[in-house]
């Protein structure tokens, strides 16, 4: 789906309403678009304490003091406030920000899903640019608890290479930064060169390491990436109203299943991370088949998304789906063939489907960057880069992951 930029958004609204030419007419006869968006991730634990940031954007400045209304709907119980939900705009201001922050509650046992919308305003001319932004909030961050066999992998570590492995372990911070090759920016990312998710990880020791090798898994939020994920896979399927929904198969499929939004689950965890203590080097790529069981070397995410989960569903079950053809309605069963031929919300069908150990795109200058990933427990740094695509994109956009390993480890 192709997206336009907020700014242009807003400025064509004011423009095609206002009819641009006449000069004679001052902006309170305008309307004034406000545009709502999530500043980096859009998912945050019950226990996190950093918050969600909204921005708040009108397409013009006002001439004269204005009110503002954010409205959040979705949050029964008070899971989470806004700092403020009134945002009182001096004339000449543009811009402005809300903060999101949780209750710590500690209520939830599944994900929870809040819309976010401008409300009322002081002047009629000042309206919403668009249907607002959407914000998940997951239950507490949910640390696995080390067993002895793995306490004692990780003594072991210490004697023998002179670190301390749980200083990598829990809720680690991260900080990612995505930057997109110049097609995928017009085409994708509103324009945008680069987007930067800050949030945490929760990483434990892998059921695959040994007493010679630390293997790492992150079992919630690995990279600091699946908001971001998520949103790309929405982008191009069920949310993508320009391609995927306008085709049979897609739509009925997302019609079967009865898509709500607001319910959807999504996670994402991430194994086989291996560090190298002789080097500080970390191997994290993995030879695995594709969709169409073609072998590619890929990062081994494992994603979970709840409606993909119901379309397996009916595909095991050997449903039926109907799709209009001709004026008449024809009956197809959901196979893997219909799902490949363009029905399939599978995440491993959409995110990260080229091989990242080469270029395959050949773009001049190459949007190619070769995986690596290092640690250093003296810096207190664990780093990795890496190229990443999605179904569709016109080259490769390039990820630089950095965590903070816990002080006084």
């Amino acid at each position: 789906m192709k997206f336009i930029r907020t700014s242009t958004l807003l400025l064509f609204i004011a423009c095609i309403t206002a009819a641009c030419s006449n000069d004679d007419k001052s902006d309170v006869e305008m309307t004034n678009g406000v545009a709502l968006s999530v500043v980096g991730n859009a998912f945050m634990a019950e226990d996190d304490t950093e918050g969600i940031t909204l921005h708040v954007l009108m397409a013009f400045a006002p001439s004269k003091n204005e009110t503002i209304e954010i409205v959040m709907t979705g949050n029964e119980g008070d899971i989470v406030r806004m700092d403020h939900n009134t945002l009182h705009f001096k004339a000449g201001q543009k811009e402005a920000t809300v903060k999101v922050l949780s209750n710590a509650k500690h209520v939830l046992s599944i994900p929870k899903t809040l819309s976010i919308r401008v409300g009322n305003t002081s002047n009629p001319h000042i309206k919403a640019a668009d249907d607002g932004v959407k914000i998940t909030i997951t239950p507490d961050s949910d640390i696995p608890t080390l067993t002895s066999q793995q306490l004692q992998l990780i003594e072991g570590y210490k004697q023998k290479y002179g670190f301390d492995l749980t200083a990598l372990l829990g809720k680690v911070p991260v900080e990612a930064t995505v930057s997109f090759n110049t097609a995928d920016k017009e085409s994708y990312f509103k324009g945008e060169s680069q987007a930067t998710f800050k949030g945490f990880s929760i990483i434990t020791l892998s059921e695959k390491a040994t007493e010679e090798t630390p293997v790492l898994k992150m079992v919630d939020n690995p990279m600091g990436l699946t908001s971001f994920f998520y949103d790309v896979l929405k982008r191009k399927t069920v949310e993508d109203h320009e391609f995927f929904l306008k085709q049979p198969y897609g739509n009925a499929i997302v019609q079967a299943i009865k898509y709500d939004a607001a319910k959807e689950q999504f996670s994402v965890t991430l194994d086989d991370i291996k560090l190298v203590p002789s080097s500080g080097k970390i191997d994290f790529i993995v030879e695995r088949p594709n969709v169409y069981d073609d072998k590619i070397h890929a990062l081994p995410f494992v994603y979970y998304f709840s409606a993909w989960e119901r379309v397996k569903k009916l595909r095991d079950e050997g449903a039926t789906v109907y799709i209009k053809e001709n004026g008449k309605t024809v009956g197809y069963q959901v196979t893997d063939e219909f799902l490949l031929a363009g029905g399939s919300i599978d995440p491993l069908r959409w995110l990260a489907v080229s091989d990242v150990s080469r270029d395959t795109f050949n773009n001049s200058p190459s949007d190619w960057i070769e995986p690596k990933g290092n640690f250093d427990f003296t810096k207190g740094t664990m780093t990795f880069v890496f190229p990443w695509d999605f179904d569709t994109a016109n080259g490769y956009e390039q990820v630089r992951v950095t965590y903070t390993m816990h002080r006084g480890k």
